[in-house]
């Protein structure tokens, strides 16, 4: 799926691993916890899904449950690749995203983000981040919702 997102940037979503000859280097976790949505309140932008860029020598997968836990202490039980996304940036850049389980959510100290927050829904309710309401993100939520990924 080829979108523009709300940078005005040309992007491209798949949910087919590999698509992409760009290598990954950021992470994005679709995460539940007891049935609900786990996100992280950033201070500027608001409500989003926990993520962010490979530390060197990490894999994604260790990257994307290292960020859950510093952006909402959420401790990751299960994780699975679900899509991967190409912002045409200069330079350009590729996000793959997970489906995750987390399993419980410890009392961390947060540096970049206000914590935890547990949604019922993706419904926005005002304060989701514009990363939140691009064409790729409501398609990958769309997807994820659709699948019941990780219910309880």
């Amino acid at each position: 799926m080829k979108y523009t997102d709300l940078n005005g940037l040309p992007c491209e979503l798949s949910f087919v691993p590999g698509s992409f000859e760009i290598p990954s280097k950021h992470v994005l976790v679709i995460a539940k916890h007891e049935g609900k949505w786990l996100m992280t309140d950033h201070p500027q932008r608001g409500i989003e899904f926990p993520g962010g860029k490979v530390e060197a020598g990490e894999s994604l997968e260790a990257a994307a449950a290292r960020e859950v836990y510093e952006e909402t202490g959420g401790v990751v039980e299960k994780l699975e690749w679900f899509a991967a996304y190409a912002v045409y940036d200069e330079p350009a850049f590729c996000k793959t995203v997970f489906a995750a389980k987390v399993e419980r959510i410890d009392s961390v100290n947060l540096l970049e983000t206000k914590g935890a927050v547990l949604k019922e829904t993706l419904e926005d309710t005002g304060n989701f981040s514009f990363l939140m309401k691009d064409p790729g993100m409501l398609k990958i939520m769309e997807k994820v919702k659709a699948l019941g990924k990780w219910e309880d």
